[in-house]
């Protein structure tokens, strides 16, 4: 242990240095658990309880409250990490946990948060807006479709914003080893503490070796950074996670509704005073339910994927191994590259057949924004890895020639801990383009909000029953022809 150079530290799990805060809660977890009680809430208060209107406790409030306390908390920690000093003993032996080599990275990185901010107040005055429609009594169900596709990229945004925290804490030497036992900050798993505590930030044997024989410059580094990135990247993709299941279920919302559309353009067809059109109109609407089927691979094979994944969340706090956790990180991530490129496939297909029926809706900038959000969980990342990946696969001459080419040569030869603050950059930026983009695509006031209803008012005093295209489970209605 005499030949220890001055620079080098114990091989002890590092924790928070004196005078700086203590690691963040998993904001993952505390925003699924969040999201599940406002999925109870929803399912038992609409936005109205024993009749009464909730103005500020219906679930869309609620979601936003708890938003913006996320994102205040969020931003504490953002900033408190960023002005913390890199952790020499890393940086030392692990060149990538300096992640600022990149000069334009830092700033690009620091100023996002305003996006995020941006972005939320845009999306919360939206939903206000359109749940004033709600309490008018104006297609509730329709309105609330929207409202959950306004907010994907707020909650995007939040979340991929705290997906970046525990990468600063990293490369700053503030990873809390405690998070994984204490995640919502209350030792919940005191049984399992030991054995975690061994699992993650002991050193193995080998090391224990390469100590007693004095080579200990790697030793005493390299378990645990090793150790703590691994914590850092589970608790990064925890934040995704979350955000890809509330981008399924926006995606589920958004499906529901285009179809409902389409079926209610037939209903409308059904109602014409030629013969002809009515018979073609119920033809087309038998045949409605097997396009539904088929329009529904694509999305529901996405939507399984990021339920699997947000399971797979809690591998960790379960007991899970570091080896099998990394596994199961890579086999989501290529079947959600395939599942999401379904999905927009499907999205495409829908708009371009349907597209005559979806025209009172104005739905282009509908779709496109829909297309983009959902890009935004696994196609994206894939497209950014097959591009380094491939870039090695080039003769040396054109991997030097690519490596100059300003930007795209940084991003492409980006360290693993660089692309893990880039890649919520971009995408805080994107939330924020389609947060503009929406107030456009889901103006609160619009013709296609209105029920069907016949042409023939109200001439005649009989009444038929008209299924309601868009509930979940149709329930009639009596409308006057």
């Amino acid at each position: 242990l005499s030949s220890q150079r001055p620079n080098s530290r114990p091989c002890s799990p590092p924790g928070p240095r004196a005078g700086s805060s203590s690691a963040m809660l998993d904001l993952g977890m505390l925003m699924y658990g969040g999201l599940v009680v406002l999925v109870l809430w929803r399912g038992l208060c609409f936005y109205r309880c024993c009749g009464l209107w909730l103005s500020f406790l219906n679930y869309t409030s609620l979601l936003y409250g708890l938003l913006a306390g996320m994102l205040v908390y969020c931003l504490n920690g953002f900033y408190a990490a960023a002005k913390s000093d890199l952790e020499q003993a890393y940086v030392l032996e692990h060149p990538e946990a300096n992640p600022w080599t990149i000069e334009w990275l830092k700033p690009f990185v620091m100023l996002t948060p305003i996006a995020v901010i941006v972005t939320l107040i845009l999306a919360w005055f939206q939903t206000d807006a359109h749940v004033f429609e709600i309490h008018k009594g104006v297609s509730d169900v329709k309105h609330d479709r929207a409202v959950q596709i306004i907010a994907l990229p707020a909650v995007f945004g939040v979340m991929a914003l705290a997906s970046m925290v525990p990468i600063l804490e990293l490369v700053t030497g503030q990873i809390d080893q405690e998070m994984i036992n204490a995640p919502f900050g209350v030792d919940i798993r005191d049984k399992l503490q030991r054995r975690f505590e061994a699992m993650k930030f002991s050193m193995d044997a080998s090391s224990a070796v390469l100590l007693s024989t004095g080579n200990n410059v790697t030793a005493d580094v390299l378990p645990v950074w090793e150790d703590v990135k691994r914590l850092a990247l589970w608790r990064y993709e925890t934040c995704f996670y979350v955000a890809d299941l509330f981008e399924a279920w926006a995606l589920y919302q958004f499906g529901m509704l285009v179809l409902g559309l389409i079926k209610e353009s037939y209903k409308r067809q059904e109602l014409s005073d030629s013969e002809a059109k009515r018979e073609a109109a119920r033809e087309l609407l038998q045949s409605h339910q097997a396009v539904t089927t088929l329009t529904w691979l694509g999305t529901m094979s996405f939507v399984l994927v990021c339920v699997g994944q947000t399971a797979c969340s809690l591998w960790p706090y379960v007991g899970g191994e570091g080896e099998k956790q990394e596994f199961l990180t890579l086999e989501f991530q290529f079947a959600g590259f395939i599942a999401s490129g379904a999905a927009i496939y499907n999205v495409f297909v829908v708009e371009q057949a349907y597209h005559h029926q979806l025209a009172p809706c104005s739905p282009v900038l509908k779709f496109l924004s829909v297309k983009i959000l959902v890009s935004l969980s696994f196609f994206q990342k894939g497209i950014l890895v097959t591009l380094q990946v491939a870039q090695h696969f080039l003769p040396t001459l054109m991997q030097r020639f690519v490596k100059e080419v300003p930007v795209v040569g940084d991003i492409i030869n980006m360290t693993d801990v660089q692309m893990h603050l880039f890649y919520p950059a971009v995408i805080l930026a994107e939330c924020f383009l389609a947060g503009i983009m929406h107030l456009w695509a889901w103006k609160p006031v619009e013709t296609w909000y209105e029920e069907v209803a016949s042409e023939k008012t109200p001439l005649m005093s009989e009444k038929i029953k008209i299924y309601d295209p868009i509930e979940p489970a149709e329930k009639a209605a009596d409308v006057a022809v």
